[in-house]
């Protein structure tokens, strides 16, 4: 009985050539539909991130400009003591980098906020084309 097994044993063979390449042609498929999806998915969420962190500064700026009557000159204030608007300021996610805060006057009644240039080199791009930017009256608009 116990020949009988190792003789089966060393009669069967591995997988031929002809299944091994199927199976890694139907892998190569798979991979091929699923990268550019996973690709996309990503940069939909970056860009998710970035609206909101936009949304979050231009709360921290509503509350200083409530408190001072003007917008700071810099996102760096409101981040100073001894009234801290926001902890820190969130870098954006799609270029890791800062966000463009450009203050109208000097005192500051109204503002621009904006992603960094480098967004257009960014997979953010291919979602909304041109970066985002906000202003107090028009809000967050592509």
């Amino acid at each position: 009985m116990l020949q009988f097994f190792t003789r089966r044993l060393r009669n069967e063979r591995g997988f031929t050539l002809i299944e091994l390449l199927i199976v890694v042609a139907i892998i190569a498929i798979l991979a091929a539909i699923l990268i550019p999806n996973f690709l996309r998915a990503r940069a939909q969420s970056q860009v998710s991130a970035s609206k909101g962190n936009m949304k979050n500064i231009a709360t921290a700026l509503e509350s200083y400009f409530v408190d001072n009557g003007a917008y700071p000159q810099s996102l760096a204030a409101l981040s100073a003591a001894p009234q801290n608007y926001i902890r820190t300021t969130p870098l954006d996610p799609c270029t890791n980098s800062a966000y463009v805060y450009t203050p109208n006057a000097n005192p500051a009644t109204d503002y621009t906020l904006a992603t960094p240039a480098a967004w257009a080199s960014s997979p953010c791009n291919a979602i909304v084309n041109g970066g985002l930017t906000y202003t107090p009256g028009g809000g967050l608009s592509p």
